[in-house]
């Protein structure tokens, strides 16, 4: 009894894995390899050009915004995908651990223009999606833009279902969907007592 109290206290207070507090890897997307890790303040500047980059000039989200985000180390993570070859930002991706409800919340995917339609978007999401089963959440959210079509395709054919339509929520005119999929509980593998 103890031991499960224990774990479900250990979790509701550090809802990211240890192993994701710091690290880096090589990832393969449509055999071209990515170095991915954690998104740090020295990743700043390139998060807030990619995301200028891709949409258009406009920047959906201030500096502050990404900063009070990247200190929010206990219930947030924000990944990086850098090309090797010239450590120029590909692509990042923030999360929102919400214990509470047990929810893993998509804050921001942007990919940068040059990247776009490579898979990219599909890879850091089924990452997220691994990331809720592997930690036992029970649902996954994220809002999008109502006239991104691109974007609402992508989710949809991943699992997600548009919950509802939010009324200028970008602002006045630029209306949301709330969107969100229950996760897929991993299949129990049946072991043979020798």
């Amino acid at each position: 009894m103890w031991s499960k109290f224990s774990d479900w206290v250990h979790w509701h207070t550090h809802p990211i894995p240890k192993e994701l507090k710091e690290f880096e890897q090589i990832v393969v997307v449509q055999n071209r390899e990515f170095i991915m890790s954690r998104a740090t303040m020295e990743d700043l500047d390139d998060i807030l050009a990619t995301e200028h980059e891709a949409y258009h000039g406009d920047d959906p989200w201030p500096r502050y915004i990404f900063e009070q985000e990247l200190n929010r180390t206990r219930e947030r993570l924000y990944v990086v995908l850098r090309n090797p070859e010239t450590n120029s930002l590909v692509a990042f991706m923030g999360v929102a651990f919400r214990t509470g409800i047990r929810e893993v919340h998509l804050t921001n995917i942007t990919v940068s223009p040059h990247w776009q339609g490579r898979e990219i978007g599909t890879f850091l999401l089924m990452y997220l999606m691994t990331l809720a089963q592997q930690g036992r959440f029970l649902r996954l959210s994220l809002e999008v833009a109502t006239e991104n079509t691109r974007a609402i395709e992508l989710y949809q054919r991943l699992g997600f279902q548009i919950v509802r339509e939010r009324h200028d929520y970008y602002g006045k005119g630029k209306n949301a969907y709330d969107m969100a999929q229950m996760v897929k509980k991993r299949k129990s593998v049946n072991r043979i007592k020798q």
